[in-house]
Formats: C-alpha cells, sequence, structure tokens
C-alpha cells in the first residue's frame, strides 16, 4: 500500500476519536467501543460498566493481546498464558491471580446471557499493556507493549501501541511493504540498527556509524553538520538546535522540516558519541501529529537502554 493510504488511514482515525455523534443523545446512552492499537475489537455481546469498571466478553480481548485461553467448567475458571505471564480468574470470585499473585478486583468476573464478561483493565495492564478511557466517545483504548532492540543489540526499549518494523534492514521481519531506504536522510543505510513505523506513519530510526575511522575526530557538532548536509536542510528549515543529555553522554538535538516526504514532516535528531562511536536516534512524524508524537518519543527514551559494550 502507498504512504498516502496509510497516512491517511491513520489520520482518519485519530480524527475519529475527536468526533461525537450529533443530537441530543446522552453520552451515557452511547455504546461502550473498545479500540485496541488503533483497530476496534468487535463483541457479540456489548461491554458495560459496573461500579465503575469496564466489562467485556474475555476471549476477544484475550486472543488480540496474545494470551492462549483455558476454561474450567467445573470450578468456572478462565486461565490466559502469554509467555512469562499466567492470569487467572473466577467467576463471581473477586480475588484474581497474576502469576500466582493474589489480587483483588473491583468488580469479580460474571456470566450474563451465556457470556463470560471480565474486567477489561485489569486483564490489558496485567499484561503490561497502557488502557485510556475517553469518556466523551465512551471509548477504551487499548496500547499494547511492546520490547524491541537494535540489530547491534546496543539499544533496548518498550513501545506502546501499533509500533511495527519497516522493511529493508537485514534481519527485520518485513511487517509492511515501505523501505527503510525510502525515508533515510541524514543517515547512511548501512549505518541503520532499528527502523519502525507507528501506524499514523510516525517512525522511529537509530544508527550506528559505521565508518569509525573517518569521524572518530569530530566533534557533536561536526558530525551534526555533516548530517544536516547529507540531508539538505537549510537553516530555515531548523526549529530547535540545543545540547542535551542522553544515556549520560553529551549530545546534541535538532528539531527541523524535513521536506523529503510528499507533506511536510517535523524531525527530531539525536546524536552522542561514546567513545570514538557517533550514534543517533531520530524521530520522524508527520505535522499534523507531531505534538503527541514528540511525547511518545520521550516516553521511548525515557524507557530506553544503551549499552555500547554488546
Amino acid at each position: 500500500m502507498s504512504k498516502i493510504y496509510y497516512y491517511f488511514a491513520g489520520l482518519f482515525f485519530v480524527i475519529s476519536l475527536f468526533i461525537i455523534s450529533p443530537g441530543n443523545t446522552r453520552a451515557e446512552d452511547n455504546p461502550i467501543r473498545v479500540t485496541l492499537d488503533a483497530n476496534p475489537v468487535e463483541f457479540s455481546a456489548p461491554p458495560f460498566i459496573e461500579n465503575p469498571s469496564t466489562l467485556v466478553q474475555f476471549r476477544p480481548v484475550f486472543e488480540r493481546l496474545g494470551l492462549d485461553i483455558t476454561w474450567d467448567a467445573n470450578t468456572r475458571t478462565i486461565t490466559g498464558h502469554k509467555q512469562d505471564i499466567e492470569i487467572e480468574l473466577q467467576i463471581d470470585n473477586p480475588i484474581a491471580k497474576v502469576n500466582g499473585k493474589l489480587t483483588t478486583l473491583s468488580v469479580a468476573p460474571k456470566l450474563r446471557e451465556g457470556n463470560t464478561f471480565v474486567p477489561l483493565r485489569f486483564i490489558s495492564e496485567s499484561v503490561g499493556a497502557k488502557v485510556e478511557w475517553n469518556e466523551a466517545l465512551r471509548n477504551v483504548v487499548i496500547y499494547s507493549k511492546k520490547e524491541y532492540a537494535s540489530i547491534d543489540a546496543k539499544f533496548r526499549f518498550t513501545a506502546y501501541g501499533l509500533w511495527r518494523n519497516m522493511t529493508g534492514v537485514d534481519q527485520m521481519q518485513p511487517e509492511v511493504k515501505e523501505k527503510v531506504q525510502d525515508f533515510v536522510t541524514v543517515e547512511d543505510i548501512e549505518n541503520i540498527q532499528l527502523a519502525i513505523r507507528y501506524f499514523n506513519f510516525t517512525m522511529l530510526f537509530i544508527s550506528t556509524e559505521q565508518k569509525v575511522n573517518d569521524t572518530k575526530d569530530m566533534t557533536l557538532i561536526q558530525y551534526l553538520d555533516r548530517a544536516k548536509e547529507k540531508g539538505a536542510i537549510l537553516k530555515d528549515d531548523i526549529i530547535d538546535e540545543k545540547q542535551v543529555k542522553l544515556f549520560g553522554f553529551d549530545a546534541v538535538q535538532l528539531t527541523y522540516v524535513n521536506r523529503h516526504d510528499w507533506d511536510k514532516r517535523i524531525d527530531t535528531l539525536i546524536i552522542f558519541k561514546s567513545g570514538v562511536q557517533f550514534y543517533s536516534v531520530r524521530n520522524s512524524s508527520y505535522e499534523v501529529t507531531y505534538k503527541s508524537s514528540i511525547q511518545d518519543f520521550q516516553s521511548l527514551l525515557e524507557s530506553m537502554k544503551f549499552n555500547d559494550k554488546k
């Protein structure tokens, strides 16, 4: 699919979150919707609110979160397995187990008209997902958790939501058709250690300098000037340039207008040096999603671990 398709698909979803149905319908009369990683979760029986948790049919959410399900009819117990996580709930029992540890639910799982309902927030957060509630739209938004590592294993971090690897980098799974080469501007393609994109076409690139002998004597500013030249970044395109710290290292951060795509993008590039080697981390988003994107970028950086001994 084309870049334009993904852009408008993502933009449509973002806009839809802010649209309230017209007329005099009360918010509490609207059905509850559940969205997981930008995609709606379909239920055969509608979710409902009780005390004041949102309860949903367990199977659609369990399966979308990657949990394997078992049901014990004798004890009326639901068990969900995912890697190193085991969740156990029992109908009408407010005590649940997560990896054997007891926890008290705000409302017990229950049967209603032949359907098993469980508290959504507890299930989502038990597997590390983030959950948000939009009162006006009566929409529960779930962001699943995924761990990422660069090819050279020097960078590791946690991302939430619909992030996917981009093709064009060795050892990465081809989950989308876009090529990394189409979006590399300030990096050399052989230096890219990780390239992922969000559903709204925000992208994250991590780069490790391979030609160390050519750059080892450069300062941060000299290396940044080299990146500006490579990306054809003009003075008028620069929004902000400042000294920062990243992983305890001195770093430079450049925010600028990226004009290499069909529509205006805002990129934030951070460059630091460890020993004689340069590293860069770049967030790139369309202007319309920049504000939310830069907040997500800060969260990614806070969760990111760097180890140049790998």
